[in-house]
């Protein structure tokens, strides 16, 4: 019998990661604290010390929602920074004048400091902007200032609107060009941490990305803000960046002990069912104080369970687009394939590209009043097929939110008559 080949030494960690944490008992129903203590030490286990791969191109997020208070920056410099932990090249552009991120990262950002007031006015070049995080390695950032609250005005002096909300874009290129020629490491990830509003600064920011993080706090105003959210990256989409694209949705503030945020969570899944994580950020005290000590949670407090959600959002974030990608390439081939055989191309045209659609071609025939026309009706249902959504039109899968699944007014309602009732009882 043929020996089995060895595991690499990547298997053989993984193999002893995974045994570690079959090891560490369950906790009893009775005993939550206990419970959650466990599955913390196990994703400890599971997570720490890994690698992840990095992405075939450099991958530019802006990190957006116009509600404030919902988690934005806090999920851009905690996913930067394990990411970055990672083994992998993260830049993070402060783009929010109040400058949060880049109090959280430890980067100085006083009135004088260059900075992203500087690149989009100025026209100073991103690499003498850029400062490295203190407390992670491979993580940079450009800093913000509150001199960039007066840029809006500015930049709005602009007569080409094309113009001036591509200033960003440009000086990302240009930096991106610069680290190439001058041998250094290519950037992976680039997270643009915007500000809970919709102007040029922000629209920089949609321009010079390819996709959106949307960090969503599991709370009933969180869904209007995204459906303004939704309706302003659609105008994007159609007259400056036509590339741009709802990727990735992150549900934070998470408390499982309410039904509102299980009701939330599961709402803005039936909406974006292949673009929410499945990694949940809770409400945690750490998270909160970390800024205060110029830290993200990551450095803070590494094991608490808040940082091992952000690391293994972190993760999720990586190998999903990873699998996307894989599977798009695999389609890609798929089609030139068949473009590229004569006899495949002739013999199943049809069932390749509208595999669903066969068995469904005698529905109309279900409508005994109208048998002739619904034959004649069935030509133009086939014709319809080229709309691509099912082919991964990222653009189409976003919902309209106002109209959508993510309306909650039907699903669910505050009890009103709670607060009468235990008046009469005091009463």
């Amino acid at each position: 019998m043929a020996e089995q080949p060895a595991g690499t030494p990547e298997d053989e960690e993984l193999a002893r990661r995974a045994l570690l944490a079959q090891a560490i008992p369950d906790a009893g129903e009775d005993t939550p604290l206990a419970r959650q203590a466990a599955e913390d030490a196990r994703r400890r286990i599971r997570l720490r010390g890994r690698t992840l791969p990095k992405p075939s191109q450099t991958r530019v997020l802006t990190v957006a929602n116009q509600k404030g208070g919902v988690g934005k920056t806090t999920s851009a410099v905690n996913l930067a920074a394990a990411l970055a932990q990672c083994g992998l090249q993260v830049l993070v552009l402060d783009v929010d004048p109040q400058g949060n991120a880049s109090t959280a990262l430890g980067v100085a950002h006083e009135d004088r400091t260059p900075g992203t007031y500087e690149v989009l006015v100025d026209g100073l070049r991103l690499s003498e902007a850029v400062r490295q995080c203190p407390d992670v390695r491979g993580l940079e950032v450009c800093p913000a200032s509150i001199d960039l609250a007066g840029a809006e005005m500015e930049l709005a002096q602009e007569s080409d609107m094309v113009a001036r909300v591509s200033l960003l874009k440009e000086a990302l290129a240009g930096y991106v060009a610069e680290r190439e020629q001058q041998g250094r490491p290519r950037l992976d990830y680039v997270l643009l941490d915007c500000p809970p509003s919709l102007g040029l600064i922000t629209l920089n920011a949609l321009v010079a990305a390819r996709e959106v993080l949307i960090p969503i706090q599991c709370e009933y105003y969180a869904l209007e803000g995204l459906n303004q959210l939704r309706a302003n990256i659609g105008r994007v989409q159609a007259s400056l960046n036509s590339e741009l694209e709802i990727s990735t949705l992150l549900l934070t503030m998470y408390d499982a002990r309410t039904r509102l945020a299980r009701e939330v969570a599961d709402e803005v899944r039936r909406a974006f069912p292949s673009r929410v994580l499945d990694t949940t950020i809770p409400r945690s005290v750490r998270i909160s104080e970390a800024p205060s000590h110029g830290e993200t949670v990551m450095t803070y407090d590494p094991g608490n369970s808040g940082a091992l959600s952000y690391l293994q959002a972190a993760r999720e974030l990586v190998e999903s687009h990873q699998l996307r990608t894989e599977a798009a390439t695999a389609h890609r081939e798929a089609v030139q394939h068949r473009a590229a055989d004569p006899e495949v191309a002739e013999v199943r045209p049809e069932p390749a590209d509208t595999p669903a659609e066969e068995p469904e071609v005698p529905q109309p025939e279900t409508a005994p009043e109208s048998s002739a026309g619904s034959a004649a009706e069935a030509e133009p249902a086939v014709e319809a097929e080229p709309a691509v959504e099912p082919q991964r039109e990222q653009p189409a899968a976003v919902v309209d939110l106002r109209t959508g699944p993510l309306d909650l007014r039907g699903s669910w309602t505050p009890d009103r008559t709670a607060g009468r009732r235990a008046a009469e009882r005091r009463a």
